[in-house]
């Protein structure tokens, strides 16, 4: 039924010209890229891609035995876009960005090299008083990431 009611959702998004990420799962279901791609394959169309999470791809790449650099080369020319999150093995939620075991640069350098731009990181309130200098921490480090493969790119975007 997966399969079945993802082709539609893909059709449907193609009527209105949508294009589909489907995030990599915290479940052995769909954890990688791989697997991911395998429906993206079967289905064929330009309107579905892949939207890996660093951190659930991580996981399954160190029950795997696999780089997940590895697996993220799997989706070249399909994924939408790179979820950054931070994990560590069992656990995949309410870590804040340091207390993982997420390689956040060499998933950002190999999915820069793909052509990926759009990252979206996820952070969690936990109720901590200093939610804000978490926050601030964390988005300067992403910065600090990303801008340096736009340097190393020469800062030099498609101009068509």
């Amino acid at each position: 039924l997966f399969f079945e009611n993802l082709h539609k959702a893909v059709l449907m998004a193609a009527k209105h010209g949508v294009m589909l990420g489907f995030e990599t799962m915290e479940t052995d279901f769909m954890n990688t890229v791989k697997k991911a791609m395998n429906y993206v394959d079967k289905i064929a169309s330009p309107f579905l891609n892949v939207y890996p999470d660093a951190g659930n791809i991580t996981n399954a790449a160190e029950i795997s035995g696999e780089l997940v650099t590895e697996d993220i080369k799997n989706g070249r020319g399909h994924i939408i876009a790179v979820h950054l999150k931070e994990a560590k093995p069992g656990i995949y939620r309410n870590l804040h960005f340091g207390d993982g075991d997420v390689d956040f640069e060499s998933i950002i350098a190999a999915s820069w090299k793909l052509g990926v731009r759009r990252f979206v990181t996820e952070f969690w309130y936990d109720g901590r008083a200093d939610w804000q200098a978490q926050l601030s921490a964390a988005s300067q480090c992403m910065r600090r990431i990303l801008d340096s493969q736009s340097k190393m790119s020469g800062g030099l975007e498609s101009a068509c």
